[in-house]
C-alpha cells in the first residue's frame, strides 16, 4: 500500500542531502552551518537529525548520493545504442545540465571513519570502472581516439566536479554563465581546442626546472616547510577540518612554535594560499614565454598537473571558500581573477595565431582546472617518469578531446 507520509519523508530526506551537499560545496565540512541546512528545508537543527546522526554522517550521505547520481547519469548514457563517442557526449550533457540535482564534490573524503572511506571510494570506483567500459567501448567502434583511460576517466570527473566550485570562487552565479558552461564543457571534452590538422608541440618543460630550488635562507625553508605540510592537511580534510594542533604534530613541534610564525590560522591559510599563487604564477611566467598559444597553453597545464602530482602541495581552490573572512575571500578571488585572465590571454594568442580553434574561452578555461585538481586524490603515487606521462596525457585530453580524429 502506498503511505503518502512515507513519500514526504523520503522526499524530505532528499532535499536535507541536496541543501547539504549545496552547503558543504560553498563552506566546507567543518564550517558549513547545520542549522542553515535544516532551516532552508523547514526544519529545526534538532529536527534534523531524524535523518542523519551527526554532521560525518550526513557528508557521508551526501557522498553516497553524489556517487548514485553520476551512476544513473553513465548508465542512461551507456545504455543509449549509439556510439561510444556519443555516449559519453549524452553522459556529459546530463550531468552539467542546469536542473541536475546538486552532486557533492568529494573532496574531503578523509573526515570520514575508515569504513565510510572505504564504501565511498567503492562507489566512485565502480563509476571509473562504467566510464572506462564506456570509453573503451567507443575506441573499439572507432569514435573515441586512444588514451590512458584511468587518467581520462579521473580527468572527466574533475572537471565535473570543479565546474560548480570555480563559478563560487568567481562569484559567476548568473544562469547565463551556467549555461554557457554546460554547453562550453561537453563540446572542450569532446572535441578539444586544437584544430584538425594542427601538429602538437613536441617540447616539454618540467614544474621543478620553472620552480628551481627556492627556498633560500633557513627561514625560508622553515616557511616553506609549514605551506607544503600546512597544504597537504587541507587538501585532504579540508581547511576548517585541519586545526593548528594538526599541523604542528605533523611537523613534530609545538602548537606554539606555530604561533611564533603565524598570529591565528586564518593568517596561516592565507599564507598557503598566497604561496598557491605564487607557484601558479610562476607557471604561467613560463607558459607566456613560449613561441605560440598552442605552446603556451599546453606548457601552462603540464606544468601545473606536475605541481599537483609532486610534494609540492599547492593549496587546492576547492571547497569552503565562503568559509573565509570577507577580506581574505575578495583578495583571494582578485588573485584568481588574474589569474584567469592571463590564461585567457594564452588562448586568445592561440587563436589570433591559429594553433587553437575559436571557442568559448571563459567557461573552457575556468573549467578546464578540474581535469588536474584532484588527481593525486584518486591515482597512485606518482615518480616523476609517471608524472610527466600523466600530464602529457591531461594536456592532450583538454587540447584534443576524446572523439577520434
Amino acid at each position: 500500500m502506498r503511505s503518502l507520509m512515507a513519500e514526504a519523508r523520503a522526499a524530505r530526506h532528499i532535499a536535507v542531502i541536496d541543501e547539504a551537499t549545496l552547503e558543504f560545496t560553498r563552506d566546507g565540512v567543518a564550517g558549513a552551518s547545520l542549522s542553515s541546512i535544516a532551516k532552508r528545508v523547514g526544519l529545526t537543527r534538532a529536527a534534523l537529525y531524524n535523518y542523519c546522526t551527526d554532521r560525518q554522517d550526513l557528508v557521508f550521505q551526501c557522498y553516497r548520493r553524489a556517487c548514485s547520481l553520476t551512476q544513473s547519469d553513465l548508465l542512461r548514457a551507456y545504455e543509449t545504442p549509439v556510439s561510444g563517442a556519443e555516449r559519453l557526449g549524452m553522459f556529459l550533457k546530463l550531468s552539467v545540465d542546469l536542473d541536475h540535482y546538486p552532486v557533492a564534490v568529494l573532496s574531503e573524503i578523509a573526515v570520514l571513519d575508515d569504513e565510510q572511506q572505504a564504501t565511498v571510494r567503492k562507489d566512485r570506483a565502480q563509476n571509473v570502472e562504467l566510464l572506462k567500459t564506456l570509453l573503451r567501448e567507443g575506441q573499439e567502434d572507432g569514435s573515441i581516439r586512444d588514451c590512458d583511460l584511468e587518467v581520462v576517466c579521473q580527468a572527466i570527473f574533475g572537471v565535473l566536479s570543479w565546474a560548480p566550485l570555480i563559478r563560487i570562487w568567481l562569484k559567476k552565479s548568473e544562469q547565463e554563465f551556467a549555461a554557457r558552461m554546460a554547453a562550453a564543457i561537453p563540446d572542450m571534452v569532446m572535441n578539444g581546442v586544437v584544430p584538425l590538422g594542427n601538429r602538437f608541440p613536441s617540447t616539454h618543460r618540467r614544474i621543478a626546472e620553472i620552480l628551481g630550488d627556492t627556498p633560500r635562507t633557513e627561514r625560508e625553508q622553515r616557511m616553506e616547510e609549514f605551506a607544503r605540510t600546512g597544504s597537504k592537511l587541507f587538501n585532504r580534510r579540508g581547511i576548517a577540518g585541519v586545526s593548528f594542533d594538526e599541523i604542528a604534530l605533523e611537523m613534530g613541534m609545538t602548537k606554539g612554535a606555530l604561533y611564533h610564525h603565524f598570529e591565528s590560522k586564518p593568517e596561516f591559510v592565507s599564507f598557503c594560499c598566497a604561496r598557491a599563487f605564487d607557484i601558479y604564477e610562476r607557471v604561467m611566467d613560463a607558459a607566456e614565454a613560449c613561441e605560440t598559444g598552442l605552446e603556451a597553453t599546453m606548457t601552462a597545464i603540464e606544468l601545473d598537473v606536475e605541481a599537483q602530482l609532486s610534494d609540492i602541495y599547492p593549496l587546492w581552490l576547492t571547497t569552503g571558500l565562503g568559509a573565509f573572512p570577507a577580506k581574505t575571500r575578495a583578495k583571494l578571488a582578485k588573485r584568481n581573477e588574474r589569474l584567469a585572465a592571463r590564461s585567457f590571454e594564452l588562448a586568445r594568442r592561440g587563436i589570433a595565431d591559429g594553433s587553437l580553434r575559436p571557442f568559448d574561452l571563459e567557461p573552457v578555461k575556468l573549467a578546464a582546472p578540474g581535469s588536474f585538481t584532484y588527481l593525486s586524490t584518486w591515482l597512485p603515487p606518482a615518480n616523476e617518469r609517471r608524472a610527466a606521462q600523466i600530464a602529457q596525457e591531461v594536456s592532450r585530453f583538454l587540447l584534443l578531446g576524446l572523439r577520434r580524429r
